[in-house]
This record gives structure tokens, C-alpha cells and sequence, in this order.
């Protein structure tokens, strides 16, 4: 995103969206079907810790590091056996075919969408495509660009092919199986073009962007809502332990992780 400067969450969970199916049947030990419980999929957001492999540049030096170099490696390769055992459950619990292809251009569209709207103050156009954590942090943001400001947003151009970088199955009680978490990888050359009515002004700025941004889908159809942000992982992090959380860090997970525009932490590099 420009800049101005994964998920366990069923005790969160309010009314159900309008977007997101209920369309798979849940059976009880009699062979009865089981109406759904009510379910509102933009109050999930990212809750989970999700370790993000390291970038080439970010990447311990092999000669100097190498143990370091090798840790990284080993996590980078679990990483991809994990991301590859969670499509294959989600498959196989949910009987649905993921949709990689269209889920990445969803979240593409969505990506862009969520900027452009932040950009022109137009935050209840996407409120459908985000989750509450990202609007409540949009909504914060946009309170604090003066008045006599006006943004303008561009999309010129991904330096590399979005890349799909972390997968996770949603496993909700009392609900099939149809949600799936997808956090892609975007390096993009933004450009953001800053109006000062005051001083008939206009500033305008041109960077490279890496953002992590997580989406939760729907396979059953295909429906994508932005559900928040991570960063890369240090090149020392450990790998998150599956642990039972507290209700209240999950929401302070979730809050942190919906604003899209925080500050990342400096990586350390050996």
C-alpha cells in the first residue's frame, strides 16, 4: 500500500456476511442437516502469526553466516511443505477445487480498489471488501489528512509477478469448510499525487512497494475480502509455535495487522 509516513477467531464471530456462501451442507451423527451457525466473515482478520521467508536481499550472507544462512534455508523449504499440506487438506475436507488464478486477480482488483479508495475519501465503497479491522484503521487514516489535502493513487506497474506466499485453511466450528487464507506478496511502483488547495501545490511521488497483504476467500464462490497485512520475517525469526492464544491477543493481532499503512520494523541483516 502507499504510505503516508493466517487466523483462529471463532469466539469473534458476529452475523453472517452477504458475500460468502453457506451453500455446503453440514451433517449431524443422523445423517440430519445442520443449519450453519451465523456467521459474519468481515470480523475475521489476521490473527495468526505468520512467518514470511526473508527476500533474497534480506537473506544472511552464506559465507559469513552460514549457520544463519542455513536456518533460513531449512524454514524457507517447511514453509513451502506447510503452504502445500494446507491446499491438500483444504481440498480434501472442502471437495472444492481451489482457484488460484482468479482468487490472484481478485485480490489484485481488491488491492487496487482499497487504494484508490482510500486515496479519494470514498472508504464506504469498500467496506464490503475488507474486513472490520481494515475499515477501522482505513477510517483512522483518512481522519488524519487535513482537509485542503487531496490524494491521487496510481498503480504504475508490478516489478515482479505476484506471488502467492502463505496459505491457510479456515477451520471454523459449526461451519463447512469452504474459507481459505491467502497472503500474496506485492512489489509494485506506486505513484501518489499530493494536492494542497491552500497553495495551489502538488507534490508528487514515485516509489517501489512490497506489501504482504492477506485476503480471506471463499472457494465456494470465489469471493475475496482483505483481511489485513504482515511483513517479512527477520532472517533470525523462528518459525510460530501453534499455540492456543487468548481472545484478547487475537484482537489485538487482528488490530494491529488491519492497518495496512503502519510502519514496518527494520530488518536486521548478519
Amino acid at each position: 500500500m502507499f504510505q503516508l509516513r493466517g487466523i483462529r477467531t471463532v469466539g469473534l464471530l458476529g452475523k453472517r456476511g452477504r458475500f460468502f456462501s453457506t451453500s455446503r451442507r453440514l451433517l449431524d451423527s443422523d445423517g440430519v442437516v445442520k443449519k450453519p451457525a451465523p456467521f459474519n466473515p468481515r470480523h475475521m482478520g489476521v490473527a495468526n502469526q505468520v512467518y514470511i521467508a526473508p527476500s533474497k536481499k534480506n537473506m544472511p550472507n552464506p559465507i559469513t553466516s552460514p549457520v544463519a544462512y542455513f536456518n533460513v534455508l531449512v524454514r524457507k523449504i517447511y514453509t513451502l511443505g506447510m503452504n502445500t499440506i494446507q491446499v491438500a487438506l483444504f481440498r480434501y475436507q472442502s471437495g472444492l477445487k481451489p482457484n488460484f488464478l482468479l482468487w490472484k486477480n481478485k485480490a489484485i482488483e481488491t488491492y487496487v480498489q482499497v487504494n484508490e479508495a482510500f486515496a479519494k475519501r470514498e472508504l464506504d465503497t469498500i467496506k464490503p471488501q475488507v474486513s472490520i479491522w481494515v475499515d477501522e484503521a482505513l477510517t483512522a487514516r483518512a481522519k488524519q489528512i487535513p482537509s485542503n489535502i487531496t490524494l491521487d493513487w496510481e498503480l504504475i506497474k508490478f516489478n515482479e509477478v505476484p506471488k502467492l506466499v502463505s496459505t491457510q485453511a479456515m477451520m471454523i466450528p459449526g461451519r463447512p469448510v469452504e474459507l481459505i487464507q491467502l497472503i500474496y506478496k506485492f512489489d509494485t511502483k506506486q505513484r501518489l499525487i499530493k494536492f494542497d488547495k491552500k497553495k495551489s501545490k502538488t507534490d508528487k511521488l514515485d516509489r517501489d512497494v512490497i506489501d504482504y497483504i492477506a485476503f480471506l476467500c471463499d472457494a465456494s464462490t470465489n469471493d475475496i475480502l482483505l483481511t489485513g497485512s504482515v511483513f517479512e520475517s527477520a532472517p533470525d525469526a523462528k518459525l510460530p509455535k501453534d499455540s492456543e492464544t487468548s481472545n484478547q491477543i487475537v484482537i489485538e493481532r487482528m488490530k494491529v495487522n488491519g492497518d495496512l499503512f503502519r510502519v514496518q520494523p527494520p530488518v536486521k541483516k548478519d
